[in-house]
């Protein structure tokens, strides 16, 4: 297993690239995701986040009043207490790449990041605490012994218009 983490010259981009050979006998099925948790500018999980897909996004679970989520965006109805937490599966997503592409955008702060990759979203779970904003989207891999594979995520940085 290969990770290089490249920041692009003069651009607010950071790049996760990964490769992972199989060097064994059998094939490799796996999932794997990036354990993203996006504390923007130290701002407590609640309205002033959003969290936007380029699809129309489903919870699996009961988010108790706490979240929604409502077309293409994962919302906050309040700022999370110590203590408690929001999770859910989410759908939605087909299986192109392009559907792998999550903006958390936190008002307040007037800032965001764009999570993008080359790979499909096998999987979107969502967790939250109130430190934190974690929209995790998973990738499967199936590598035949001797063969290798690879995936990428874009983190790109940004301002929101004032």
């Amino acid at each position: 297993y290969k990770k290089t983490v490249r920041l692009a010259p003069g651009r607010p981009v950071m790049t996760l690239e990964h490769s992972l050979r199989n060097t064994g006998r059998k094939t490799i099925e796996s999932s794997v995701y990036e354990h993203n948790f996006y504390m923007l500018d130290h701002q407590p999980a609640g309205p002033d986040y959003s969290v936007q897909f380029p699809f129309e996004v489903h919870a699996k679970a009961d988010l108790h009043g706490a979240a929604a989520a409502q077309g293409k965006q994962f919302t906050y109805l309040k700022e999370l207490p110590e203590g408690e937490s929001v999770y859910s599966e989410m759908t939605g997503f087909g299986d192109s790449p392009r559907d792998y592409d999550i903006r958390v955008e936190n008002r307040k702060a007037q800032i965001g990041v764009r999570q993008t990759s080359d790979r499909p979203m096998a999987k979107l779970v969502f967790w939250s605490i109130r430190s934190t904003v974690c929209p995790e989207a998973y990738v499967d891999l199936k590598i035949e012994p001797g063969q290798e594979a690879t995936w990428k995520i874009d983190y790109e940085f940004y301002e929101l218009p004032r």
